[in-house]
């Protein structure tokens, strides 16, 4: 690990901090599902970013109510392995033309956790989306976890449901308009992500999204897993698992509003594994 980090310290001692990218190369995502990240992950997001010294890194704290606390939780870690510190974009940042125009220079963007519908209620109105999107047209990747791994997609779970009052986050039963969903950031268009997958038995709420969302990738990351998304590609790293649940052949729903499905298919992937994504 200390020589890959002093590789890319060292390899472009040269390149310019806060440079603009060549237009036409569309940055990779980097997904993960929350939990806890090693250093691993991190490392294989610089490597996968094309990091150099001196290359902006974002962090994006509108999903934690946390403050200091939650750019700390960000920062330390890449500090500690590039030897700078992150560019802080807080909700302070979103009305400010100067911090809006950081994010064009920046190579990865990292959108921490917390809590999803936060970060899209605070940017809503301004021009932060835009310029993050430019930023990806301009070659950055755009990162997230957990509330960051939610706003990837076009069409964003909020993990709320709208008709179980009780044990909300597992869905206890599929049930027909229980998921609530809202507009996320649309650097995936018709993907559905969920996120701390495995480990929180959110199952039952992903199959809840394919049947109601079939024309949908419905992706499920679990905790300290990457789903690193470049073009079409999709490839996992980390320690646990991505799960995709395919079409089903035939969707009905019952009379009392339950729903059901036949032949539906559920794929899971572990590290090193690849398989196609819609964009």
């Amino acid at each position: 690990m200390r020589f890959f980090v002093a590789f890319l310290l060292v390899a472009a001692v040269l390149q310019p901090a806060g440079r603009m990218y060549a237009q036409g190369h569309q940055g990779k995502l980097f997904i993960i599902g929350g939990g806890q990240l090693d250093d691993s992950l991190r490392i294989r997001m610089l490597e996968e970013a094309g990091w150099k010294k001196a290359d902006p890194i974002i962090a994006v704290t509108l999903a934690s109510s946390w403050g200091d606390s939650a750019y700390y939780w960000i920062n330390e870690p890449f500090k500690r392995l590039t030897g700078g510190d992150c560019v802080l974009f807080d909700s302070s940042a979103v009305h400010n033309d100067e911090k809006l125009k950081k994010l064009l220079t920046a190579k990865i963007i990292f959108i921490g956790g917390g809590d999803q519908s936060r970060v899209m209620r605070l940017i809503r109105g301004t021009k932060a989306g835009e310029f993050m999107r430019r930023a990806r047209e301009n070659g950055a990747m755009i990162a997230g976890t957990s509330a960051g791994a939610a706003v990837m997609s076009r069409m964003m779970m909020t993990g709320n449901s709208l008709k179980d009052t009780t044990e909300r986050s597992t869905f206890p039963v599929l049930r027909a308009g229980n998921l609530e969903l809202s507009t996320g950031l649309a650097f995936l268009d018709s993907v559905i992500i969920d996120q701390h997958f495995l480990v929180r038995s959110r199952f039952n709420r992903l199959l809840s999204a394919k049947i109601e969302h079939p024309a949908y990738d419905c992706i499920g990351i679990d905790e300290s897993t990457a789903l690193i998304v470049n073009g079409s590609s999709a490839t996992v790293a980390g320690r646990n698992q991505v799960v995709v649940i395919g079409l089903p052949k035939h969707i009905h729903v019952s009379p009392s509003g339950r729903l059901a499905a036949r032949n539906m298919p559920v794929s899971i992937y572990i590290a090193g594994e690849k398989f196609n994504i819609k964009r």
